[in-house]
């Protein structure tokens, strides 16, 4: 019995040590994963490394085959046109940061919108940089346009076996999947009758090491609607060209509501 007097000390040091050993195990072990789950955030968010994109498109629209250009310049203008036979121009829509304005160049009308406008817009957190993200390639966090600020509502929910990485936004619920070569793969938004996905495909060097995807396919699911764009990209550049970040209505251009528009325009 006496000999418990010394068993004793020792066996419950060495349960504490080990107790502290697992703990500090465990507390380097996260942190790691965080600071690795940092890592990926922070690279998904970060601004691409140019500043202008435009591009040849090959739009499938439900069903719908046209041609078109995509011009991007970061922070000023989206600008995204429809082609018939791929020489005239019959519809352009433009996303600036404070309006949204679509144009039917056949029947000669516009519309003016703004974000508050588009349906599911308080559901979806549009704005211009969301939609800027969406056509970047870049993940978000709605109404946050600092990196530094989307950073805290974003976390990284788990990685699978081919090492992708899952990544929710924790206000609005968007989940943004990354490859495993830290490239933003898909993003899904789902809630009360609406789902919204969106697929990056054919990853491509543009810019040293940068890349951009070629292939996009957007979707949306509201109630029995089911809308499907496809688009394809050629011709890419990263050139700074002239064009302006917002075209000039003409005279003979009538101002409509969106809807009016809509129902005239048919791709």
């Amino acid at each position: 019995m006496r000999s418990l007097r010394y068993i004793l000390p020792v066996l419950i040091a060495a349960l504490l040590l080990g107790g502290c050993r697992s703990q500090s195990a465990l507390r380097k072990q996260k942190a790691k994963e965080e600071q690795e789950s940092a890592r990926i955030i922070h690279t998904l968010l970060e601004a691409p490394p140019v500043q202008e994109l435009t591009a040849s498109l090959s739009l499938n629209l439900s069903g719908t085959k046209v041609s078109g250009q995509l011009r991007m310049r970061r922070g000023r203008s989206i600008q995204i046109s429809a082609s018939m036979l791929g020489l005239v121009e019959v519809a352009r829509i433009e996303f600036l940061p404070d309006m949204v304005i679509v144009m039917d160049k056949f029947h000669n009308l516009y519309s003016v919108c703004h974000y508050a406008d588009i349906p599911y817009r308080n559901e979806l957190g549009l704005d211009f940089e969301v939609v800027q993200a969406f056509l970047w390639n870049r993940i978000f966090a709605p109404g946050s346009a600092n990196p530094a600020n989307a950073a805290t509502r974003l976390r990284l929910d788990r990685t699978d076996e081919q090492g992708r990485s899952y990544i929710r936004d924790i206000e609005y619920g968007y989940e943004f999947v990354a490859n495993a070569d830290g490239r933003l793969e898909s993003l899904n938004r789902s809630g009360s009758g609406y789902i919204f996905h969106m697929d990056y495909s054919d990853f491509t060097a543009l810019s040293g090491k940068w890349k951009y995807p070629l292939g996009l396919n957007f979707q949306v699911k509201v109630s029995n609607t089911d809308v499907n764009v496809q688009a394809r990209m050629s011709s890419v550049s990263t050139d700074n060209k002239t064009w302006p970040d917002r075209t000039q209505v003409t005279r003979r251009m009538k101002q409509v509501s969106l809807d009016e528009l809509l129902d005239n325009l048919d791709l």
